[in-house]
């Protein structure tokens, strides 16, 4: 989906959700950012391992060095991987594989704006975010505005006009963050 939807966000609570039913999992969140950084696929990886083992530190040399880690102490487990905000297919490639990368009962689950990458690394279930309709809207709004579900006495009118300024935009509608 793209940008401002929510995909992080919702990707987040599924995150907390679910994340106690496995052996290992990891969020790694801003992959596109991390990995324009100087070693920043590597660091990529070392994460996932670190999280996904429960470890504190691992070290790798290299990108293959990295794949072949992960390889090699994740095919057994069975783990959560989330992997946000993936611009590049090889992202995928070095942190994700294939299928037996990752122990029966894994799931890997990537946020991302380019549908196609999704198609092309073949991963078989893909779920497109939408934009808030103006109801979904509104109740974001006043949840956050009210503590309530729907507009507060006197506040229907200006509640209507911040929904559509916000144009479905998840964070246009919850106010600042802490």
């Amino acid at each position: 989906g793209m940008g401002g939807v929510g995909k992080t966000t919702l990707a987040k609570v599924f995150y907390n959700s679910i994340c106690n039913e496995y052996e290992g999992a990891c969020f790694i969140s801003n992959v596109r950012k991390a990995s324009n950084q100087d070693k920043g696929r590597i660091f990529l990886q070392q994460k996932t391992l670190s999280d996904a083992l429960g470890v504190q530190k691992i070290k790798l040399d290299s990108v293959e060095k990295g794949i072949h880690t992960i390889k090699a102490n994740l095919s057994a487990k069975k783990v959560l991987i989330f992997l946000d905000d993936v611009d590049k297919i090889e992202q995928l490639k070095e942190l994700a594989g294939g299928c037996d990368w990752f122990g029966l009962g894994s799931r890997i689950i990537v946020t991302t704006r380019d549908n196609h990458l999704l198609v092309s690394h073949q991963i078989r279930r893909i779920y497109e975010m939408e934009m808030m309709n103006d109801r979904e809207s509104l109740e974001l709004f006043c949840q956050n505005a009210f503590k309530m579900s729907t507009p507060a006495r006197n506040y229907e009118d200006l509640s209507n006009r911040a929904i559509r300024y916000g144009k479905g935009f998840p964070f246009g509608l919850q106010g600042p963050r802490p």
